[in-house]
This record gives structure tokens, sequence and C-alpha cells, in this order.
């Protein structure tokens, strides 16, 4: 068999696919868009749902992608099983509504098997299919001739592929058998037959047939477009082709394991033979190495993609990664930060079809490096609490595992062997019941998350001709020509709401971070039909969603007008997101990625992954960028070409979130922004008037969004209302401050009020008023206080001239006071323990239904508060206290 380098395989599968006529479809991030219902991009097909379910139309019926992709919900088995890998690449082929079942095997074994590609040993290649799909048996039987001793018929839980609601079907799978060598007890292909783990036989192809939709409840009907799903694990085909025991001595993960030797005590080796030769320390000491291959490369990739360490959702699993992968260089003897030291291994590897790693090397080293370093003293902590744990309680209970696992990152393989080195027991049951309860809870938060939507067939063959020109018209006279209502395809409608689509439109469809636009559709009778939204349907129509306000028919002329107003003022938010995107990083750096935006005509918002807040100062550097690119007056270029003359030639920012046809739209104002977009922008950057950005939220997982509005009128309207909303904020403040002033002058608050007031309302000046008004709140806090004792004192001026009763050398006072609260009795209380000794003082208010009782600390021991308090005679009462006072009501 060929010997062939893992960028060899992964071209000559995208190659392969290309000559049969798929669209290449580059990879995008790990970050999901628009999809809840997943973490991660966990497929090669997760990037794919809009096509496979409807919402969209494919740039071609036949694709074919190589995607990177996560999984974390079994991350213990990493380093421990031969091809499990927290972050893989997933290839693949699809069908949308192209060939199906026959075609697909027979590309399949084409490229397995020809000479001219990967030219494998037909006898070598074994065969899975779901027990009722004859179909699929007929053609590898009977088209492909297979043996019927090298193909199997498996269940619905080994070959049919359903998530529950949404497209689903039977699948075959494809196997390679790597000889006896690796299968000791020559159990053969019974190990298939019985769904038996091994690692004899290697499943290298997956193909998916999405011929069912499941509505949920296991109701399966035909779906109207028959889809092709295929999967085949990179690591895994490398490891077959370069015979490695298992998938990390394969090019991918053995230069980082050689870099990690370097790096560790040099007693300790990586041992290739101890697959075949175990000697228990020394796979310990391999899992070790495995573990940090693993998790350095799917970091890397994580932070490239614009996800940093934090303590929730994808940033708290990059933590994990990077803590568990320091925890494992421990045991081979590395007790500084090593892991930043890895990164270029992985670029150096990954590079070749990740070109964009290699810009980011810097930024990805020193989070790495800034989070490893941080750990590194919450790890010795952790030691120390497990040692504290051993020596007090002499074992380990399920809920320390678990919680030493948790506030420290120590895997409890960790636990067990530190515990087992002192003969101490640890509850590894209980810790797994604990954890696995942790998962249960977050699979249930899960629930009822997005799931596939079912494919609609009135928009799957809906193919009426329907053309945006909203570009250059905002008004149109055109047709109606098609009209639906849910499933049902209408010739008319009547005052209801219903979707349909016009010959020409003028309506942008939401799309790229833009929302639609609105407007009306006036007939020939002047009816005024109002648009309510529009989308984009899976064959690129503009669907209208339209209150009917009388009668509208097919074939009804229309005028079409959009909502001026509301695009005016979308543009100049679009085009301020560009200008923003840009402005961020030339203060930030390029490593402050978009990850998503949303404008209308109330403004904008902007996601940049970082790995902090910005800091007013550079906010204010961030206006400052914007106001000059503003000011320069730039003309906006619209290009449209090919998007690799888009990246390569104008420098393009490409979202790896998007996905782009053969010819791109390019937005280019000068060369300060230049982005993909589709959507309306103003002709000159000065159009956008100004901008001002009015919040950063953090979105958690190193992402901040950012909130902005543009236009002199937006700018200026929402200044005032925050000068407004400042001002209104100390408003009573001040006119207490007014009532009290007479009593106690404080020149101090006096002159922040007076320049609170005085401040001019601009840009500016907002952070400048928002520090003034919470430095006047601070003051005035100490300056109430002030105040408060004044009048307290003057309130208990008429309390003065009381005299304790003395009685065998203790004073008491005992008094009926019904003007003065809680509060005032104890600082008349007070007030007298300062002025008598041995003093016991009981207050009452009936009116308020308050009792307090107290006592001098030089007698407490003989009488004490709370007892007196419990004791009295005269009513009863409900309340606590402890020996020198005590305090209740009166019941």
């Amino acid at each position: 068999m060929k010997k062939l380098l893992s960028n060899e395989i992964r071209k000559m599968w995208l190659d392969f696919f290309k000559s049969k006529n798929h669209f290449f479809l580059e990879p995008v991030s790990l970050v999901p868009v628009d999809d809840p219902s997943l973490l991660w991009i966990n497929s090669g097909v997760a990037t794919l749902k809009p096509y496979f379910d409807g919402r969209m139309n494919p740039p071609s019926p036949r694709l074919t992608n190589s995607q990177k992709s996560i999984r974390t919900n079994d991350i213990q088995n990493v380093g421990v099983t031969a091809r499990h890998q927290t972050m893989f690449e997933m290839l693949g082929n699809f069908s949308i509504g192209d060939y199906f079942k026959k075609e697909a095997i027979e590309m399949a074994w084409e490229l397995l098997t020809s000479n001219k590609w990967f030219g494998m040993n037909p006898e070598l290649l074994y065969i899975t299919v779901f027990e009722e799909d004859k179909e699929a048996y007929n053609i590898w039987t009977k088209i492909i001739g297979i043996k019927e001793d090298h193909i199997f018929k498996g269940t619905k839980e080994t070959n049919f592929w359903d998530v529950g609601q949404g497209p689903c079907g039977p699948n075959t799978e494809i196997f390679f058998d790597r000889g006896i060598r690796w299968d000791p007890k020559n159990i053969g292909s019974k190990l298939l037959k019985d769904d038996i783990e091994n690692d004899r036989y290697v499943e290298i192809w997956n193909i998916v047939f999405s011929q069912f939709n499941n509505d949920g409840n296991n109701n399966y009907t035909e779906l109207p477009r028959k889809n092709i799903d295929t999967g085949a694990g990179l690591e895994r085909i490398v490891s077959v082709f370069q015979e490695t025991p298992t998938n990390f001595e394969t090019d991918i993960f053995l230069p980082t394991i050689k870099k990690i030797e370097e790096l560790c005590d040099k007693s300790f080796k990586y041992s290739i033979d101890n697959y075949f030769n175990e000697k228990i320390e020394q796979t310990k000491i391999n899992t070790a190495f495995k573990v940090i291959a693993d998790h350095i490369r799917a970091t890397v990739f994580a932070i490239s993609d614009g996800v940093f360490p934090g303590n929730k959702d994808r940033g708290y699993i990059i933590r994990r990664l990077i803590r568990r992968s320091s925890v494992y260089g421990r045991k081979l003897g590395i007790a500084n930060a090593f892991l930043y030291l890895l990164v270029d291994e992985v670029i150096n590897t990954m590079s070749f079809f990740y070109p964009y790693l290699k810009e980011k090397s810097e930024s990805i080293k020193e989070v790495i490096k800034s989070e490893e370093i941080r750990f590194l003293s919450t790890l010795s902590k952790g030691y120390d609490s497990l040692e504290i744990i051993m020596e007090k309680e002499k074992k380990i209970s399920d809920k320390n595992a678990l919680l030493l696992f948790e506030s420290f990152g120590f895997p409890i393989e960790l636990t067990v062997e530190l515990a087992t080195e002192k003969n101490i027991e640890v509850d590894i049951k209980g810790y797994e019941k604990l954890l696995e309860d942790s998962k249960e809870l977050a699979r249930n938060s899960r629930k009822n998350e997005k799931a596939w939507n079912k494919q609609s067939a009135i928009l799957t063959n809906l193919d009426i001709k329907s053309d945006f020109v909203g570009y250059d018209l905002e008004e149109i006279i055109t047709k109606v020509n098609f009209i639906f209502e849910e499933e049902v395809i209408l010739n008319s409608a009547e005052n209801k709401i219903v979707f349909l689509t016009l010959d020409e439109s003028p309506f942008y469809a939401e799309k790229g971070g833009q929302a639609a636009d609105t407007g009306v559709l006036i007939d020939d009778n002047m009816n005024r039909h109002n648009v309510l939204d529009v989308q984009v349907g899976p064959n690129k129509q503009h669907i209208h969603k339209v209150q009917i306000n009388g009668i509208l028919n097919i074939g009804d002329k229309v005028i079409a007008k959009i909502d001026s107003e509301k695009r005016y003022y979308t543009m100049k938010n679009h085009s301020g997101t560009h200008l923003l995107q840009s402005s961020i990083q030339e203060v930030l750096g390029k490593n402050a990625l978009q990850s998503g935006s949303y404008n209308d005509e109330n403004g904008l918002r902007i996601d940049i992954s970082y790995n902090r807040l910005p800091s007013q100062e550079e906010i204010e550097k961030i206006h400052n960028v914007m106001t000059r690119e503003i000011n320069n007056q730039i003309p906006r270029q619209i290009i449209y070409c090919s998007l690799d003359e888009a990246v390569e030639k104008h420098n393009a920012l490409a979202l790896f979130t998007e996905k782009y046809g053969s010819e791109v739209r390019v937005i280019k104002f000068g060369n300060f922004s230049c982005e993909l977009c589709g959507g309306t922008h103003v002709e000159n950057s000065k159009d956008i008037e100004d901008l001002l950005i009015t919040e950063v939220e953090s979105k958690g997982s190193g992402v901040y969004r950012y909130h902005a509005v543009t236009s002199h009128s937006g700018v200026s309207l929402f200044l005032r209302e925050q000068f407004l909303k400042q001002k209104n904020e100390i408003s009573g403040l001040i006119n207490k401050f007014d009532n009290w002033k007479n009593r106690l002058k404080n020149y101090e608050i006096e002159e922040a009020i007076n320049e609170i007031n005085n401040i001019s309302v601009n840009k500016n000046n907002l952070f400048s008023l928002k520090t003034k008004v919470n430095e006047l709140k601070n003051s005035f806090k100490i300056y109430q206080k002030e105040i408060e004792d004044i009048l307290l004192e003057e309130k208990l001026i008429k309390y003065n001239n009381i005299s304790p009763i003395l009685d065998k050398g203790i004073n008491e006072i005992s008094l009926e006071i019904n003007d003065l609260d809680m509060k005032e009795l104890k600082a008349l209380a007070d007030k007298l323990q300062n002025k008598f000794d041995n003093l016991i003082i009981k207050f009452v208010n009936k009116q308020n239904g308050i009792y307090i009782v107290s006592v001098s600390e030089s007698i407490s021991s003989q009488f004490k508060a709370i007892e007196i308090f419990k004791n009295t005679k005269d009513f009863k009462v409900k309340g606590g206290g402890n020996e020198t006072f005590a305090q209740g009501k009166i019941l």
C-alpha cells in the first residue's frame, strides 16, 4: 500500500471529489453560527445544516470539505484509546438532492481502491449496512462485487443515523483490515459482525443516506430531497496508510510528541513499541505524551478561532484542556509553563491546509502561556488541598474527588495515583456518578435547543424567478408571482399574514448581519399591504412576510416600496460596522477577531473575540480612529470577484463562520476596510457622519460585544438620553443637598454639582460625566452620614437629662419612648452607655412594637441582655441578641 503523508491524503480526497464536480467548501470556524444546539462544530456536516434542512440553497448540489471539529463529551478517553481525539478533521463529500446510494458507494470504492487514488487492496475492505436497507446491500454485492463474508448487516443502533427530529437515514460503513498482527486472539471478522471494539478493523468511511424526516416522535416520512452525508476521519485514514499502532504515531501528532520529549525530563521517552510489549509504567508515560499532543492541537485551533480560556462554555473547555495538559506535563517532570513552546510545532504540521495559523502564532502563545502560568499556582494549591484531605480524612470521598477536579483541574487519574501511593482509598464510583449527574444536568439544559428544521417542500422545490434589485432601487412596479401560508400554496389571500415572492424586489432580505427591509406593497386599489420581514429562501428567492390588508392575488401588479428612512440609517450602521471592525483591530491588534455582527436602523453591534475587555483609553482611541476615517471621506467601492482574488488581491476580511459562492461581493473603503459583504452601504465614509460606542459587554468565552450608534442624530439622541439619565440619577441627591447645605456646608459637593450641571453634551464628555456622577454619589454617602448624625443628635437632645436609678451599685433606665425608631433607640442607648457605668437600659416603643435591652460590658457576665429581653414580664417579645444587646418586636 502507498505510504502517504496526511497532507497528501487530504489533498487526494479533495482532488478526487473535485474531479467528480464537487464544490470545495473551505473549512469554517470551530464556533457554530446561529446554532445554539451545538457548543462546537462537531462533524463535517454540522456546518451544512442550512443546506440539508432546506433553509439555504448550496453553491452546488455536490460538495466536499475537510472540516476541523471538536468533541469533548468523553475527554477522559483521549490518550487511552487508539483513535480518540479532542479535535479531529472530518473528510466529507455531500450530495444535496443530486446523486444517492449507487453513485455514493461507487465513488467511495473508486477513491479507495483505484491505483490512481488511494490504491487500497479490495480484499482488505469490509462493509456494514443497515439490516433493512436492501438497496445498499445489493449495490455492494451485485454492482461492486463485495463477497458475502466481507459485508455484515447492522441494527438501527449501529447503522442508522438519527438525531431525533429532522433528516435521518441508514448508513453504510467501510472498514480496513490491518491484519492478524492487530488481532492477537485471531477472532477475525466476528469482531465486525458482533460490533466488538478492536484495533484490527478500522472504520475509515461512513456514508449516511439521508432519506427520511423524523418528526421527533419517531414517525418517518420520505424527504422531498434526499441527501448524501459522508464522513471519514482523516487521523484514522492516516494511521492506516502509515501503519501506526494508534493515531498518535502519525505525522499529525508525532512531531509534537518529539518536541515534548525535548522539554521533559530526559528519563521520559515515548515508546511506539509499548503497544505490542506493554509495560504499565510506560503506558502511563505514553498517555501523558498523547494527552498533551492532542490537547495542545485543539487549543491552538480553538484560540485561533477566537475562543479564549474562561469560566464557562467553550472558554471553560479550553481552560480545562490547558490545565489537563499542564498536569500531565508534571508527570513528565516539567514543572514550569511549557505548552506555549509546542505551538510552533502544531502550526508547522497543520499550516499546509490552515495557513492562517501562522499569522496568529504569537497571540496564541501569549494566551496559552498566561493561562498556564496562572494555573500552575492553582495546581500547587490543589496538591496542598489533596494532602490536607488525605491527612485529615484518610480517604477521598466522591465529593472531594469532584472538588479537586472542578476547582483545581485534577484529573481523577492523578487523584487516584497520588492516593494509591499512600494506600488511601478513592470513591471512584461515587465520583463517576456525581460527574455523570453534572453531565446529565448540562444535557437537560440543552434539551429544548433548536433542532434541525423540517424541510419545506414548497420552498425546496420553488423555482419561480425573483430578482433582488434593491441595491439600485427603493421603489419599483412589480408583480406578485407566488403566495403561500405554512404548507399551503394560495392563489389569493385576504386580510391575513402570508408569505409571497415578487418578480423583482427592492426589499433586502436579512442576512450577513443586516436586518431585513420593511415597507409596503400598494396594489391597483390603493390597498397598502405591510411587508413585515424578508428572508432568503433555499433557492435564493426573497420570501416576503406580508400582512394583507384587503385582497391580493397572484399576478397582481404592485408598487413595492421600502421604508427608505429605515434603509438610510441601516446603511450607516452597516458601513459603521465595517469601519469599527478595522478601528478595533488598529487599536487592539489583528488578533481581535470579528465573530458576528448585527445592524438595523437603531444601531449596530459587533462581537469581537479577544482575551479581555478594552480599557476606556482604548475605547477613546477607537473613537479617534473612527473619526479620522469618517473625516477622510473615503469613497465606497463594490467589487465582484472570486473568493481567492478577494482575499489575496484585495486583502478582504473573510469570516470563517460564513459560506461563500464562486463569486463574492467585496465592500471596500480605501485601504482601511475591505470585507466580503452582500449588504447595503453608504457611498462614502463621510455619510456615516459619526459613531459612538455605547457599551462593551462580555458574552463569555473571550467574546466581547460592542454596541454603537452612528449619524449625528443617532449619536446626539443617545447622548441626550444618557446625559439626562445620569442627571436624573442624582436629582434626588441634589434636592437633599439643597435642603441640607445651610445646616452643613460642603464646597466639594457643591462644586461637583455645578460641574455636572454645566458639562456640555458631547461624546468626549460622556465617560467624564459618568465618572463625576459616581464620585458625587460616593462623596454624598459620606456627607449624608454626617447630616444624619447631626439630625440624630438634635433629635436626642431632649433626652440629655435622663438619669438612671441606682440600686446596689447597678444603674438602670427603663423608659417608654414612642418618637424614636429602632436605629434611634439604639443610638440613644449607646450614648447613655458611654455616659454611665454599670448600666442596664430597657427602651420600649409601643406604637411601633419595639423593645431593646442594653447592658454595660462590665456587668454583662452577671446581667445578660438577651436573658433580660426574653424574661420580661410586661409583654411577650420575639427577637434575639447577645450578652450586651438584644432587640425585637412586641407580640
